[in-house]
């Protein structure tokens, strides 16, 4: 088993149609430490543009969003094999049993229930990259 990437060379994406969400997320993120780069999108469309110019190691992916519900999207990156396994967190406040179930049928792993806190956040993000817990 290879080790870990440093997060010095880690990319994560925030999906989310809330700025102001995006932006907390972003700052809590950056108290685990200098990622390479956290980026964010506001629509599943501008999320798949931007993977043609990066690579993710984490994609933290809001469920609730105009023109596509994020675990539609997930399991649209799922059927691709280029992200069949990228990490994904997602993270909605207004998950239903079905939808909790729909996430785990199509491999997703971690989720996250609005409203999180800081402490929350970052140590769901660290377990999934496997960093040292904050």
């Amino acid at each position: 088993m290879s080790s870990p990437k440093p997060i010095k060379d880690m990319n994560i994406l925030i999906v989310d149609d809330e700025d102001k969400i995006c932006e907390i997320m972003r700052v809590f993120l950056m108290t685990l430490g200098p990622f390479k780069s956290i980026v964010v999108a506001d629509s599943a469309l501008r999320a798949m543009q931007m993977f043609q110019n990066q690579n993710f190691d984490l994609v933290i992916l809001d469920h609730v969003m105009p023109g596509k519900l994020g675990i539609d999207f997930a399991e649209s990156l799922r059927k691709s094999i280029k992200f069949h396994n990228l990490r994904i967190l997602l993270v909605s406040g207004f998950l239903q049993q079905e939808d909790v179930l729909h996430s785990v049928e199509i491999g997703i792993k971690h989720i996250l229930v609005k409203p999180f806190t800081r402490q929350q956040l970052v140590e769901k993000v660290a377990q999934i990259l496997e960093l040292p817990h904050p």
